[in-house]
């Protein structure tokens, strides 16, 4: 039982420890990439709102937002549609092959790369004729 019971919790520790990674990863992100941005639109729209007027910019702000919110909301149906009439034996084979995938690519690396091959092709040496 011990055995057992050993092995459930190394399992259960190197999944928490992934979940871990991930989450930390996703605040990295957010913290060093997300608000920044956030930061400079927002300094952005504060500057432009003393140069062209707080109801221009508001306006113009509104129809952006509006256009893209309507561009997303009907990707997004359409995503959910399609994940909707899959089967869910496709579903459930996309998660694994997308588990296994991400792993692979972590492990291993081809040795060339598209970017080297294309450039050793274009800049062959012409033959002689």
């Amino acid at each position: 039982m011990d055995y057992i019971l050993a092995a459930i919790t190394w399992i259960l520790g190197v999944l928490v420890s992934i979940v871990w990674w991930v989450l930390t990863q996703v605040f990295w992100i957010v913290l060093w990439l997300v608000l920044p941005i956030a930061v400079a639109a927002v300094l952005a729209v504060r500057i432009a709102e003393r140069i062209f007027g707080q109801e221009r910019v508001r306006e113009w702000v509104k129809a952006r937002t509006q256009r893209y919110g309507a561009a997303v909301s009907k990707r997004a149906q359409r995503l959910l549609f399609a994940l909707g009439v899959a089967p869910v034996r496709v579903l459930f084979w996309f998660v694994i092959y997308a588990l296994w995938h991400s792993i692979v690519s972590l492990l291993w690396r081809p040795r060339w790369t598209p970017w080297g091959r294309a450039w050793g092709k274009r800049w062959r040496a012409q033959p002689r004729t």
